[in-house]
């Protein structure tokens, strides 16, 4: 995958060897990149906010999710 424009993705996040990792409910693990505090939200659900690049998401936004998704 490209880079594309903004996207909202959902999921848990882990800590890794490599740095912060989103792992969403169907399995899928995207590296998150960019200014973003990741480290008191390890093991929380959150929604992210930001552009894709290949595996990696360059969020701008990142906050634990206070709803069930819908979708």
């Amino acid at each position: 995958m490209t880079a594309s424009g903004p996207t909202r993705l959902a999921g848990v996040v882990e800590m890794t060897p490599r740095g912060p990792m989103l792992l969403e409910a169907d399995g899928m693990r995207w590296r998150l990149i960019g200014d973003v505090t990741t480290e008191h939200l390890v093991g929380t659900p959150v929604t992210v906010e930001g552009t894709i690049d290949g595996a990696a998401i360059a969020a701008y936004y990142l906050a634990p999710r206070t709803e069930t998704p819908t979708c």
